[in-house]
């Protein structure tokens, strides 16, 4: 009989390469303030700097797109010397106007059959629908940039976004009740650019 170890290795001929360690990230790429096509973080500044293109781009333009639901409206372009990004959302409204009616479905009792099972194997609700400018405003504000998809996976920083949407934003909250089941307690982050008291951000 194949040992499962000696298995493994044949179907994996890189297995040995392979460790128990964690992989390494640095959640700074991860930020809307760092990197980017032009910036001081990456370097191209200074490697642009000659660059027939860059100097082309030096003047005040701007370029307008849609993502591929064609619901967001991305501007980018340089006003003043300095580079921007703006989004507008289309279907603002109709988030909230979804969010009301499933908190008020919630609170009558239907259940939701996508909806996470909690702890007891009942039928829980979904927690928030945020669209995506409501999610990007929280996190220039509280988390120097960084994506909610790297803010989940803290349990103090997703603990803090929910503390946000919860006071901030109610309308897009669709737990019954408008307040959500944060399983640890935190403290209210503080915007950027103000003093911290506290660690963790």
């Amino acid at each position: 009989m194949i040992d499962p170890k000696d298995e493994f290795t044949l179907k994996n001929p890189q297995a040995s390469m392979l460790d128990d360690s964690d992989p390494i990230r640095n959640d700074d790429y991860t930020r809307r303030d760092h990197g980017g096509l032009i910036s001081v973080h990456n370097g191209m500044d200074a490697i642009l700097k000659n660059d027939k293109l860059y100097n082309a781009m030096k003047g005040n333009w701007q370029r307008v797109g849609y993502n591929a639901s064609g619901n967001i409206k991305t501007t980018t372009g340089r006003e003043d010397g300095k580079f921007y990004i703006r989004n507008e959302q289309a279907n603002y409204q109709a988030v909230i106007d979804r969010c009301r009616r499933y908190r008020e479905a919630a609170e009558q009792g239907v259940p939701d059959p996508l909806a996470p099972l909690r702890d007891d194997g009942k039928l829980a609700y979904k927690w928030m629908d945020l669209p995506f400018v409501v999610e990007q405003a929280i996190s220039d504000k509280y988390f120097g940039g960084m994506r909610w998809s790297t803010i989940k996976r803290d349990r103090t920083l997703k603990a803090q976004f929910y503390k946000v949407v919860e006071r901030e934003y109610p309308q897009f909250v669709c737990y019954p009740g408008g307040k959500l089941p944060i399983p640890i307690d935190v403290p209210y982050p503080t915007p950027q650019g103000s003093k911290r008291f506290f660690a963790g951000m």
